[in-house]
């Protein structure tokens, strides 16, 4: 059963507030090939940065992607079974050429869970207090998640409840990170 604040929030946004040049944009804020220029250029600035720490600030972002999405796409994709807005044909969704409707449940989003998992693992990792860099990374974030409900295929509480999983597998991954650096390289 979906809620009246679901299907009207993803009726707007999917059906309303929509334009060509958006279509085009949300298309690619959603492709995971289109970061790819992205994440090397990060990791590249990364390598400049935190030198040899680079490889294990890797394997925690890593840890971070592994557990938001197994979280959502292995145990709550099942657990709810929340069918996509995609798939029903009441909400009327407008759905781009080129954007696949998959058959896995739509609670929670992994896009969302994932890219916010990147977002806070950067903004501890580079520091809280620099507010362009906070900025940066939940705008990063919050424009993929917002290309899901765009593009038909999850609900907004679908990418609010998959941000909110990412945001806390960053933030323990992060923890984990430091709790290792220090180990690792003495600090």
């Amino acid at each position: 059963m979906i809620n009246s604040f679901d299907s009207t929030l993803y009726q707007l946004i999917n059906r309303k507030w929509t334009s060509e040049n958006l279509d085009f944009l949300m298309f690619n804020f959603s492709d995971k090939v289109f970061w790819i220029p992205f994440y090397v250029i990060v990791i590249f600035m990364m390598t400049k940065i935190f030198k040899k720490k680079t490889p294990l600030v890797l394997v925690f972002i890593g840890l971070a992607l592994l557990g938001a999405d197994r979280l959502t796409s292995g145990v709550m994709k099942p657990l709810f079974g929340r069918v996509r807005p995609c798939h029903e044909v009441s909400l009327s969704p407008r759905i781009i050429e080129g954007v696949h409707c998959s058959d896995t449940g739509s609670m929670a989003s992994s896009h969302a869970a994932n890219h916010f998992a990147i977002a806070v693992f950067m903004i501890l990792l580079y520091g809280v207090s620099k507010r362009s860099n906070m900025v940066f990374w939940l705008l990063w974030a919050s424009a993929v998640a917002y290309s899901r409900v765009y593009l038909g295929v999850h609900y907004p509480t679908d990418v609010i409840v998959g941000g909110l999983v990412g945001a806390a597998c960053g933030f323990i991954s992060y923890k984990l990170y430091v709790l290792t650096s220090k180990k690792i390289y003495k600090e």
